[in-house]
C-alpha cells in the first residue's frame, strides 16, 4: 500500500495531469463492470498515474484522443487478484507478467497495444503470462500463452 500512498500524495501536490485524467475518462468509458472491481474515479486515477511512473502502461491515441489502454504487472505465478488491489510493488525479477487493464477501440487498437508492449515489455516473450477472466461471474486466473500475443496480432 505504500506506493498507492505515494502515488496519492504525488497527485495531491502536483496535481492530475490533464494526460491521465484523458487516459481515466477513456478507461471509465469503456469499463464493463468486469475489470476495475467498482473502483471509484479517484483509485483508477491512482491505478493510471502509477502504472505511468513505472512505465508499464501502452496508451494509444488518434490525435489527441485516447483509442486503448493496456497495463500490466512484473510479478510471481502465485501471484493473484490482491496483488493488484493491495498495490503491491512489480517484481521484476518475478517469473510472470500479469496482462492487465486492456481497452481497444478496434483490433487495428489492440495490434498497436500489442505490438507496444512487445516494444516495452520483451520479457513478455519469455516468462509465463497470466491474466483474469469472468468465468461464471467470478473473475478467474488464466494462463496465457505466446500464442495470445499471435492472436492480437493477426487484427
Amino acid at each position: 500500500m505504500a506506493t498507492a500512498s505515494y502515488v496519492r500524495k504525488w497527485l495531491e501536490v502536483n496535481g492530475t495531469p490533464i494526460e491521465v485524467e484523458k487516459i481515466v475518462d477513456y478507461c471509465i468509458r469503456k469499463e464493463n463492470g468486469k475489470v476495475f472491481d467498482e473502483w471509484g474515479k479517484e483509485i483508477i486515477t491512482t491505478m493510471v498515474t502509477y502504472h505511468m511512473l513505472k512505465k508499464t502502461i501502452s496508451v494509444i491515441k488518434d490525435g489527441d484522443e485516447v483509442v486503448g489502454v493496456h497495463m500490466w504487472y512484473n510479478c510471481n505465478y502465485d501471484d493473484g487478484w490482491e496483488f493488484i488491489r493491495g498495490w503491491e510493488e512489480d517484481r521484476k525479477d518475478g517469473d510472470s507478467i500479469f496482462l492487465a487493464f486492456l481497452f481497444a477501440e478496434n483490433r487495428k487498437v489492440l495490434k498497436e497495444l500489442t505490438l507496444d508492449l512487445l516494444a516495452r515489455e520483451p520479457d513478455v516473450l519469455i516468462k509465463k503470462l497470466i491474466g483474469i477472466r469472468h468465468r461464471h461471474g467470478v473473475p478467474t486466473k488464466v494462463d496465457l500463452s505466446i500464442k495470445y500475443f499471435n492472436k492480437l496480432l493477426k487484427a
